[in-house]
């Protein structure tokens, strides 16, 4: 295995070089990915790599059609660039806002549960009768037991693997 691996390191500049050669002489948008015998990916790419697989192996769907031959293509430009940022900052403080929304809403029911159990006069808030809680309330005291379900079978796997690490050998 040490000679295929050798030789890919002594050749992975040559393919590289050519590479940019050709992206300078023919202003070509390349990108090379090899992989070395051991898996490790190693990339070129003129612009960028990144920018030249977005192009032409977009993540969703399948790939576009070729441009025509001397159509810019590759790299966004500046413009683009600026606008696809103010769209991410919109769509950040939309999110937050979204966010923020949520969270008021799962201290409202927070908070009715909180009263339901006080006038239920009971020690645990899962011992609220559901009959006293609202529409808006219950998803919020579903999710609630369904985490509080999760934690308590998190303890007593926890629990049930201490136990069998401390049995001797033979008694499992």
């Amino acid at each position: 295995m040490v000679k295929p691996r050798e030789s890919f390191r002594k050749r992975r500049p040559t393919l590289f070089a050519a590479a940019r050669e050709l992206a300078e002489e023919f202003d070509a948008h390349v990108a090379v990915v090899a992989f070395s015998p051991t898996g490790e990916a190693h990339a070129f790419g003129a612009p960028t790599a990144d920018s030249v697989l977005r192009t032409y192996l977009p993540a969703d769907g399948p790939p576009p059609p070729l441009p025509a031959p001397g159509a810019a293509v590759g790299a966004e430009t500046a413009a683009e660039a600026a606008a696809r940022v103010a769209r991410m900052r919109r769509e950040l403080k939309e999110t937050k806002v979204l966010v923020a929304a949520e969270w008021g809403r799962v201290a409202d029911a927070c908070e009715k549960i909180r009263e339901a159990q006080a006038a239920a006069k009971k020690d645990n808030w899962w011992e609220v009768d559901i009959d006293a809680l609202g529409e808006e309330e219950l998803p919020v005291f579903t999710k609630a037991l369904e985490m509080l379900k999760t934690d308590v079978q998190k303890l007593l796997d926890a629990m049930a693997s201490d136990r069998a690490s401390l049995q001797p050998r033979g008694k499992q």
